[in-house]
């Protein structure tokens, strides 16, 4: 034990090797914290063995990416290595998740951006809360209101053509992704990496330019099921539970209209289907994003 004391990672900066940090790292690659763990017992020893106090972070990568090739297959290995490469570069990647309220983004965001080590990670209701401290009630009265009734706040509608309660959301978001663009310039000025979660992420609302810039991945959460969504709204809200209940159907006009939305620009669409991983889509997406990133720079 006082030997493993004291080998040390040399990269960008110096720190003790940990298998525990190791692990954490293959947790975007499908492995749980156990899982990872127990597969770097080999690979701790042979790191151990090679009987150096400082040892290269990219000699490290090697032997967990050949551990990784021999144990499961050359496909893990070299994606191990472009997030690894990734990282070292410290090349900004722009993570977009919307949905409608209760279909689990903002959970998954955090969880997400904590396994990228991505600090930067804003929901679209703190957007929507500062535009209206900017912006009175009396100017944009419908940015005011809840999404899902913000066609309360609009003038009457005398046409079948719009539904009521979409043309609301559409006008409640249009503003709130006006604070968004600003943000990820912001980002862009700064060079960091940001994740962006909430259900006023409207792709409509959104340059193409950003859309298709090959750092930025916008991916759309749906729960098919309406009766596990309303499950989801019933389980992970308290204060505003009963309201959200009551307006479960505006609320599912919603998730319909943003699932149409990035269906129609063949954006990324990832179901919430109960007993499945969420989580796991998700973080294919995101790698595949990295690996295209690196390969192609």
């Amino acid at each position: 034990m006082e030997k493993e004391s004291n080998v040390f990672i040399q990269g960008r900066t110096k720190h003790l090797l940990s298998r525990g940090i190791l692990a954490k790292k293959l947790t975007l690659l499908g492995f749980s914290q156990t899982e990872g763990y127990e597969f770097l017992i080999d690979v701790y020893d042979d790191i151990i063995n090679l009987n150096q106090e400082i040892i290269p972070e990219e000699k490290i990568n090697d032997i967990i990416s050949s551990h990784l090739a021999s144990s499961y297959n050359k496909t893990l290995a070299e994606q191990y290595l472009k997030i690894e490469e990734w990282r070292g570069l410290r090349k900004p990647i722009w993570i977009l998740i919307a949905g409608a309220i209760g279909t689990g983004k903002s959970t998954l965001s955090r969880r997400i951006a904590g396994e990228l080590g991505i600090q930067h990670v804003i929901g679209t209701d703190v957007v929507r809360d500062i535009l209206r401290k900017i912006l009175s009630e009396e100017v944009v009265p419908e940015l005011h209101s809840t999404s899902y009734c913000a066609f309360q706040s609009l003038k009457p509608i005398y046409s079948s053509r719009f539904d009521e309660v979409i043309l609301g959301f559409d006008y409640h978001s249009k503003y709130v992704n006006l604070g968004v663009d600003a943000v990820l310039s912001r980002a862009e000025k700064e060079n960091v990496s940001i994740v962006i979660e909430g259900e006023h992420l409207l792709p409509a609302f959104f340059d193409e330019m950003i859309l298709s810039k090959p750092n930025v991945l916008y991916i759309t959460i749906s729960v098919p099921d309406p009766a596990f969504h309303r499950e989801n709204l019933s389980s992970q809200y308290t204060k505003e539970k009963e309201e959200l209940l009551a307006n479960f159907d505006n609320i599912r006009k919603i998730h319909e209209h943003l699932v149409n939305e990035t269906q129609i620009r063949n954006l990324p669409l990832v179901e919430t289907i109960k007993g499945e991983s969420t989580t796991s889509k998700v973080r294919k997406l995101v790698v595949d994003k990295i690996v295209s990133m690196i390969s192609s720079q």
